[in-house]
């Protein structure tokens, strides 16, 4: 059904052909032969309305052609006899051409619709036949002689290359939307990974880190006093908790993509991750400014960077003693600041942390910064609002 509602602008052509035909025969009165051949050229245009049933459509069709062929030449000479016609020796009761509108063009629409949509044997299978069945009944019913002294030949060859290459279009075009919808959909499954590959670094990746942080600190006291070992536990039993929520969220996401994705309350997380991050021993320093709600899915990518870019400071600022968050907003944009005074460390590379911030922004169409500053490391990001106004 879904492939005859798509069909319907091939219906109405396939109507019109069969009303000139009617219009045709309008003149004169029609004969019992007559209407019955008419019968046949309608349900030739039905079956090429079902030209995704190939073999179905041209077994209709070349049937409804040849019983049409015997009906206007009579069964004797449809198998090539010498014998009387329909009306005797001299001629035929219905003239020739008399149905070729109807036939020529449901003829014509299965060649076209089936060269579009079947598998090349089966092309070449339903134009064979159905260019036999034409042959034999152009033969009968013009004449051999006839058909190529009136320049017939010229006028079905052309048409039938119109039609063949109107389906090799039409096919052509069908694969390129194929290909198309199929690289929009690699794109987009793309993406999601990529997105799945940011949330695990940004989110659960911040939680063990701080696990890490605060377990190594317990293990180097541990020795000497084991009071101050034993008060870390607490902290690693928070962010273990954390993370496997954040997973949880993560796996809510992934099964509602409408969940999760966004922050309604920027300033809030914000306070809630730097309070986490100075629970995980990292002297941060905030200034949150921010007189106006921020768009929610603008917000998780600020909450995103904040806390990577606090992870990495964990990680990677050896003898920080201050990280400093800014986060600014402006009447066209949100400002992200976020720098330590870290020393003696390696510089951010061989990870992914940094390459999904620049990848976030720059979605964005904001503008991002990472390196080194005159003392540690400074990340900036400047992220528009118009984007999601």
């Amino acid at each position: 059904m879904r492939e005859l509602r798509r069909s319907w602008p091939i219906a109405i052509v396939l109507v019109l052909a069969l009303g000139a035909q009617v219009l045709v025969l309008e003149a004169e009165p029609l004969y019992g032969r007559q209407l019955v051949a008419l019968g046949l050229a309608a349900l030739a245009c039905v079956a090429a309305l079902c030209a995704h049933r190939p073999v179905v459509a041209t077994v209709c069709v070349c049937a409804s052609v040849l019983v049409t062929t015997t009906l206007i030449c009579g069964p004797g000479r449809a198998v090539f006899l010498d014998t009387a016609g329909v009306n005797g020796i001299d001629g035929f009761d219905l003239a020739p051409g008399r149905l070729g509108i109807a036939e020529s063009v449901a003829v014509l629409v299965l060649v076209a619709m089936v060269v579009r949509t079947a598998r090349p044997p089966v092309v070449v299978g339903v134009v064979g036949a159905v260019a036999l069945v034409c042959a034999h009944a152009t033969l009968l019913r013009v004449g051999l002689h006839s058909w190529f002294t009136e320049g017939g030949t010229r006028v079905v060859v052309l048409l039938w290359v119109l039609s063949v290459g109107y389906g090799v279009l039409l096919r052509t075009r069908d694969g390129e939307r194929a290909a198309a919808a199929t690289s929009a959909v690699e794109r987009v499954r793309q993406d999601e990974r990529l997105d799945l590959a940011r949330e695990l670094h940004d989110v659960v990746a911040h939680y063990v880190t701080g696990m890490l942080v605060q377990a190594q600190a317990a293990f180097v006291v541990s020795d000497r006093d084991r009071e101050a070992a034993r008060h870390a536990l607490p902290g690693i039993i928070t962010s273990g908790t954390d993370a496997v929520g954040a997973m949880r969220r993560l796996v809510g996401t992934l099964r509602d993509s409408a969940a999760g994705t966004a922050t309604d309350d920027l300033a809030a997380d914000l306070a809630v991750l730097v309070d986490g991050a100075r629970a995980a021993g990292v002297p941060v320093r905030a200034r949150i400014e921010l007189p106006a709600p921020v768009p929610p899915e603008l917000g998780r990518s600020v909450l995103r960077l904040v806390q990577e870019s606090l992870t990495n400071a964990a990680k990677h600022a050896r003898g920080a003693t201050l990280v400093e968050v800014d986060v600014e907003l402006t009447p066209t944009a949100v400002r992200v600041s976020v720098a330590d005074d870290g020393t003696g460390r390696p510089a951010h590379s061989g990870g992914f942390g940094l390459v999904g911030m620049r990848e976030r922004v720059e979605l964005l169409r904001g503008r991002f910064h990472a390196g080194a500053a005159r003392t540690g490391w400074l990340v900036t990001a400047e992220l528009p609002l118009a984007v999601h106004r």
